[in-house]
């Protein structure tokens, strides 16, 4: 310990009103004790116990500066720079949350012999201290203010909720960033923008229902969801408009849910009956719209679902057209267009319902796209979700970047398409199209980022033992309002009085809807791999639906004469077909390996192949 300037009684100094503001940062302390903190295998944050020499206190680190911790060889008895941080107390402990940090070094051997005073222990041992006071009815009760450009933020005395003067009008000075709310701060006040407003919704289940309300908060830091239910939701709903600027206090900080929250912020927003929400008139500083557009040459590396911004030139404008879900019999309006960049691709954005019907933006211009969804259906394609925003012309560079570009040369350039032919005509296709051992030597799949690509393959192996699960037929709607339901289509357990069981819908049922997810092997002229298949590219090559293969199969098992079962898979033996392949690169019993799925297929069209190859040839002989 004496080898470092350690940062002696800090620790508990912060945690005294009297002697907070004389505590002068960065601080230096010890690493005494750390546990890695968990969610789905997935590293989220540290506890650890700080020691500044003199006495010891919990800590907590902030979710966004875990990965520099654990990239940087953090390790009990670490020597930490602390730049920035809050504390706040709970029904039991005080504890201190570091914001910004950085290691300086190691103490080797540890200092275990070293007596160090427990903070809580000292504020339990001398009541007369003016320790900050345990809030007993919110928790935890955060008591500091980060400030800005790395310096140590100091606690306050301040008992009220920032905003709470709302009649003699808000200072932007009591203003925090967007980026600096969590749940271990109570007390703070945003200045930010609507950036989108949802429509007040009706949800139900079999035992409740009530309404949900759903609006995004931006300013220059960051971009947050919030929500509301019930009465709360009416209420936000009548006062909130979108474009418009607020003061925001008062609404409890958690944990996003990442299935329906796609914005970066990992937190998000409740806004209750204690929320206080007031218009701001000075917008000078508060962004209207916040992008992070991704080129259209990119698109096909993402995952499905993903959710991006894109911006480009309007190429083509289809005609509305409806659609009804199969399930519901509910019809939806649709629109598909068509934008390009200077990338050299074009991508279809698909619109729904009162956007498609009215969409009246002319071709040629330039327009942008905020949360759009990436699928993935014979190719890539976009769709508009629920939350996401069409901006025509956008006041951003890119948007005058791409004018230029599109106007001089794009409206007459030729664009590459990410959806996939169903025939093989195009010569394109054909060009496209590589061999088993090609995407092997080109390490397709072993990036960030998933690979695709297009073989003509046989089928030499197909699993017969495991080529089916027991799926959930439950229709779900998606979080996406505007979008047909869709089954839940999650693996159903079998219950002891024999009734099927989903633990996402919460229902029984008497019988499960079987789904293909068959494995084998597909070989061409240079190499063999293995793929994945699910139910609709399983159905494709087998010709028969996973529940009627089931039944074959049971029919075999009480008669070893009955052959059906087996002619299945023995009649796509040696069938060639075109797959296009999805490569990813997966760690399975320690070892990384690529994954290969069936992301679509179809059967091979001879006449196009034999004039293709006629073609070839032809060039040759000249």
């Amino acid at each position: 310990m004496e080898s470092f300037d350690f940062s002696k009684g800090a620790l508990r100094d912060v945690f005294s009103v009297s002697k907070s503001d004389s505590v002068v940062g960065p601080l230096t302390c010890l690493v005494k004790y750390i546990k890695p903190i968990q969610v789905e295998n997935e590293l989220k944050r540290y506890r650890l116990i700080l020691a500044d020499g003199e006495y010891s206190c919990h800590s907590l680190v902030d979710e966004k500066t875990v990965p520099y911790l654990s990239n940087n060889g953090f390790a009990r008895n670490s020597v930490l720079k602390i730049k920035e941080y809050s504390v706040f107390s709970t029904i039991k402990k005080l504890i201190f949350l570091i914001n910004d940090v950085e290691i300086i070094g190691q103490v080797s051997p540890s200092p275990d012999n070293i007596k160090l005073i427990s903070i809580d222990q000292y504020f339990q041992e001398n009541p007369e201290e003016d320790k900050l006071h345990f809030n007993r009815n919110l928790s935890p009760a955060p008591v500091s203010t980060p400030i800005p450009n790395n310096t140590v933020s100091k606690p306050t005395t301040s008992t009220s909720s920032a905003g709470s003067t709302s009649s003699s009008g808000l200072s932007d000075e009591k203003v925090v960033p967007i980026d600096n709310i969590s749940p271990y701060r109570n007390f703070w006040t945003i200045k930010a923008r609507v950036s989108y407003k949802g429509d007040l919704r009706t949800w139900q289940n079999k035992n409740n229902e009530g309404k949900l309300f759903s609006v995004n908060f931006l300013d220059e830091s960051d971009e947050i969801k919030a929500s509301a239910f019930n009465d709360d939701a009416e209420n936000a709903h009548k006062i909130l408009e979108e474009g418009k600027v607020y003061y925001i206090s008062n609404a409890k900080v958690r944990a996003k849910n990442a299935k329906f929250n796609h914005l970066p912020n990992p937190y998000e927003l409740i806004l209750d009956k204690g929320t206080k929400i007031q218009e701001c008139y000075d917008t000078s500083n508060v962004p209207k719209l916040s992008f992070k557009f991704v080129k259209l040459d990119k698109v096909q590396n993402l995952d499905s679902n993903s959710i991006v911004d894109v911006i480009g030139a309007l190429k083509t404008v289809s005609e509305a057209y409806q659609i009804t879900a199969r399930t519901t019999g509910k019809a939806f309006d649709r629109r598909n267009v068509t934008i390009v960049d200077e990338t050299g691709y074009a991508i279809e954005v698909g619109l729904w319902n009162s956007l498609a019907v009215n969409f009246n933006i002319p071709e040629g211009s330039i327009i942008a796209f905020k949360g759009v969804k990436v699928q993935e259906f014979n190719g890539k394609s976009l769709t508009l979700t629920q939350s996401g925003s069409v901006v025509p012309s956008p006041d951003v560079p890119e948007a005058y970047q791409l004018k230029g570009w599109y106007d001089h040369e794009g409206v007459n350039k030729d664009f590459a398409t990410l959806k996939v032919e169903s025939s093989s005509s195009s010569s394109n296709f054909f060009n496209r199209r590589i061999t088993i051992e090609q995407a092997q030597n080109d390490n397709l799949g072993k990036s960030d980022k998933p690979d695709y690509f297009t073989v003509k393959a046989s089928v030499s192996f197909p699993k017969q033992d495991t080529f089916s699960y027991p799926a959930c037929n439950n229709q779900v709607q998606l979080q996406d309002s505007t979008r047909p339901a869709t089954s839940c289509n999650r693996k159903m357990i079998e219950q002891p009085d024999g009734t099927w069981r989903c633990e996402r819908c919460d229902i029984t049922a008497n019988e499960p809807t079987y789904r293909y997810i068959l494995n084998c092997a597909i070989m061409d002229s240079t190499n063999q791999i293995w793929i994945t298949l699910f139910d609709a590219e399983a159905a494709k090559i087998l010709g028969i639906s996973a529940g009627e293969l089931l039944k074959l199969q049971r029919l075999k098992e009480s008669d070893e004469s009955n052959t059906e079962f087996v002619d299945v898979f023995h009649n796509i033996l040696f069938k060639e077909f075109n797959f296009r392949i999805k490569a990813k690169q997966d760690t399975y019993n320690d070892a990384v390996r690529v994954r290969y799925q069936c992301a679509g297929v179809d059967p091979i069209d001879f006449k196009a192949e034999a004039e293709y190859l006629a073609s070839q040839l032809e060039t040759l002989l000249k």
